[in-house]
């Protein structure tokens, strides 16, 4: 394992919390803690927590005295803390406090309640004489509900320092004999006599329970084990951890912290779900279910998603094989007789009922490819199958030709989608069911090839219906393409056509219009009300013109057909029109603005170029595609990544304040594997630098990852370490060209576009590939060593 030493300049992510690999989770109650290196109110080295926002604060740091001197801020340091190790739930540091005396701290989540720490100090001074120095532990409690802040107590003849903060009990003890008080800050203390170069121990453990007895046996259990064991047991496991060594250190870094953010994302199972699944973002201030259960969850910890689940998993495969399998043999536990497979299902019970993304089949392609377990997919493919059936339905598929369309914005992944959403005022508010999605046409496209590729791997016969139902996706999506702006577009559900809109008519309040206008391609027509925020007033539109087959028609849409959102009001025809000669609006006051214009399905957002990634397009038009559109700067290609909406489309923000415009991992990820499917190699290289660098950035000046980026400038945007915020290693690895399957066997492809030679280290494997070139060296766990510059399997 590599001996880091980062400071408080360097890349850092250091939170931590219990293993679901190494003790069970609780679901309802998980306590994350964090280090901060430096700052805060005292300034400190202070691993700190919430509770889950149960306390504002809680704040252990350590104190140094001797003689007259007394440090516990550590820009005062000799040297100041280096993190010489991380893992999901370990920090080891390192720093020098007082000259000649080194200390090496260990932080360690041991369970959802529990968290411990040792000091080993060891006086190194040149006069090699005994000193006598001071140690302090203070705990510095900012409570919440129910405050009692952290005092001095005796339980069982062990000194405590012990507080309350909501609904917990919180209980700190050293394992020495030591003294409590409270004089400048609460803190437990020991006078230690330190010979010289002989290191001495000062172990920790706090618990926070609900009843204090309860925290205190858990105190005193933690003293009796083995520690060093402890931690040699999670050195052992995270030597399945990813080494990568590139010409850069920052990279090197930000690559490591992604690993263990995305492992740190997993909590156990329950009785919902027989396996780990993972939260969205594992940080102290969640993690707390005020009804015990967590059905009252926000979203980033009410279930597992497969778009999430597609970044993660193969983050994850090499690391923690079992874990990644585990969440798509989660979705196939809810599955029903009919096929269905819930959206979002979650450790608490939580159902989305919404029918879930199709990226199963491809994200256990992906886990496959790292680890040719047949096994797994002899379990999988059946449910895996039927799953795709599911999306076929009528329910899903409305016009019944084959090319089903998305219920909701949500359910696509793309939330606040500029064309379809309904609730933010810059988004044009259409109705996504009545568009056929070349995103959604790619996802069922590739789930199509992953079964067909896992049947083959199964000697299962073809099956005849999977490729006709794959050429037909392919065949829509080829009819989804314009050459004008070369990219693919959303279509009408109903005339395949791509909408170009236009403003019909303004008012305010109730009106009456005469539009008399024709169109030459068959118009949805798109009203929208924006009001007072509070108000949902009984809209009703009456339509007058002609369909498609010249017949007039008076179409009538009622409170059932309008959605309302904080005061905006958005109603879509169901029908298309030839002409439009007349519109009346009801049922509004004058505080209301109108606007009726015809949908617009021709901005460009970052899921149109998803067909790249699904290999729908032949190789010529896969050209035009990434050099007119992908590598274009005035639409897709910005400074810090790709981002969800092209820059020169109206609702364009770098920020996705008010706007649309960010960078997102999972699409940026899947265009990555598109621009590497058609040989693009050295653009992909470029892409995963951009996205580094602005991850990079982050991690050095938040010290954290983010849901997502400014495309423009180095800025996070959203939550904190969000599970697929982090650096994308995967991606990497795949542009690198190497793909590791077991420490006796891996697959080289391409060569290392990256100007700097790449080592990977992992379970005693040691790959080097040479800067800008195919050539490779292999060293094998028994010594054996490969130099080959060939594509294809490489074994021991």
């Amino acid at each position: 394992m590599r001996d880091w030493f980062l400071t408080q300049d360097d890349p850092l992510a250091l939170r931590i919390a219990a293993d679901a690999r190494l003790t069970p989770t609780d679901y309802a109650d998980d306590h994350i803690w964090e280090l901060s290196l430096a700052g805060g109110e005292p300034p400190a080295l202070a691993f700190r927590t919430s509770f889950g926002l149960r306390a504002r604060d809680l704040r252990l740091f350590p104190i140094f005295t001797e003689g007259d001197k007394t440090v516990s801020d550590p820009t005062e340091f000799v040297f100041t803390p280096a993190v010489r190790a991380f893992y999901v739930n370990y920090l080891r540091v390192t720093f020098e406090p007082l000259e000649g005396l080194g200390v090496t701290a260990h932080y360690w989540a041991v369970s959802s309640h529990t968290v411990a720490g040792q000091f080993t100090i060891l006086n190194h001074s040149p006069e090699e004489a005994p000193r006598t120095v001071r140690f302090a532990l203070a705990a510095l409690l900012k409570p919440g509900d129910n405050p009692a802040l952290m005092t001095p107590a005796v339980t069982d003849n062990v000194t405590l320092l012990q507080g309350h903060s909501s609904n917990l009990e919180i209980c700190l003890a050293l394992d020495s004999e030591c003294t409590a008080d409270t004089m400048l800050y609460p803190e437990l203390t020991l006078a230690l006599k330190l010979p010289p170069n002989a290191p001495v121990v000062v172990r920790w453990a706090l618990a926070a329970r609900p009843q204090a007895a309860e925290a205190v046996a858990q105190v005193r259990e933690l003293f009796t084990r083995e520690w060093e064991g402890e931690f040699a047991r999670i050195e052992l496991l995270n030597q399945s951890l990813l080494d990568i060594e590139t010409g850069d250190r920052d990279w090197d870094a930000t690559l490591a912290f992604s690993q263990t953010v995305a492992l740190r994302s997993y909590i156990g199972p329950t009785a919902h779900l027989p396996h780990p699944s993972f939260v969205f973002a594992r940080t102290p201030d969640k993690g707390y279910s005020r009804k015990g259960d967590g059905s009252d969850y926000n979203w980033q910890w009410d279930g597992q998603v497969a778009t999430e689940a597609y970044v993660n998993a193969p983050q994850i495969t090499p690391l923690a094989p079992e874990l990644a399998k585990g969440i798509i043999k989660n979705w196939l536990a809810v599955q029903d007789e009919k096929g269905f497979i819930d959206w979002k299902p979650g450790l608490g019970g939580q159902r989305n009922k919404a029918l879930c993304l199709p990226l199963l089949a491809s994200t256990a392609w992906l886990i496959y490819e790292y680890t040719e377990d047949v096994s797994f997919l002899e379990e999988i493919y059946a449910g895996l199958d039927r799953f795709f059936d599911a999306w076929f339905t009528p329910k899903n598929d409305r016009d019944e030709d084959g090319v089903p369309e998305w219920t909701h914005t949500i359910q696509s992944a793309f939330d606040e989608h500029p064309l379809f959403a309904k609730w933010v005022r810059w988004a044009q508010g259409a109705d996504i069911t009545a568009v056929e999605s070349p995103d959604l046409a790619a996802y069922l496209y590739k789930e199509a090839h992953a079964l067909m590729k896992m049947a083959r791997v199964l000697n299962l016969p073809e099956d005849a219906t999977l490729s006709a139902c794959a050429a037909q996706l392919q065949a829509a999506v080829d009819n989804m393409w314009l050459d004008e702006d070369a990219c693919y577009h959303y279509v009408d559900r109903d005339s395949h056509t791509v909408l170009k809109g236009e403003g019909l008519a303004h008012g305010v309040g109730s009106f009456t219009i005469e539009i008399n206008r024709h169109f030459e391609t068959p118009a949805r027509i798109l009203i929208k009300a924006l009001g007072p925020r509070e108000a949902r007033p009984d809209m009703v539109v009456t339509l007058s013109g002609r369909g498609r087959r010249g017949r007039h028609r008076v179409e009538t849409l009622k409170r059932s057909h309008v959605q309302w959102y904080f005061g905006m009001g958005t109603a879509v025809s169901d029908k298309l029109y030839t002409e439009l000669e007349r519109i009346e609006i009801s049922g509004l006051t004058d505080e209301f603005d109108v606007t009726v214009s015809v949908v617009d399905l021709t901005p460009l957002d970052q899921t149109l170029l998803l067909p790249l990634w699904a290999g729908i397009p032949h190789p010529a038009r896969a050209e035009k595609l990434v050099r007119q559109t992908l590598l274009n700067p005035e639409t897709f290609w910005r400074l810090y990544g790709i981002p969800n909406t092209a820059a020169n489309a109206p609702t364009y923000k770098p920020d996705n304040r008010e706007g649309s415009g960010g960078v997102w991992l999972m699409w940026n990820t899947m265009v990555g594997e598109g621009l590497l499917e058609y040989g693009f190699r050295t653009e992909a290289a470029e892409l995963v630098t951009r996205l580094m660098m602005t991850i990079t950035n982050t991690l050095k000046v938040e010290k954290a990852f983010r849901e997502a980026y400014n495309s423009e400038k180095l800025e996070g945007l959203g939550e904190k370490d969000y599970i697929w915020g982090v650096a994308p290693v995967h991606l990497f690895m795949r542009v690198l060209g190497v793909r590791l399957i077991s420490a006796q066997r891996l697959y080289l492809s391409g060569h290392n576009p990256f100007p700097w030679p790449v080592t990977v280290r992992w379970k005693g494997l040691t790959v080097t590939r040479a800067a800008n070139s195919a050539y490779t060296t292999i060293t094998f766990p028994g010594g054996r060593t490969v130099e080959t510059e060939a594509e294809g399997f490489v074994e021991a």
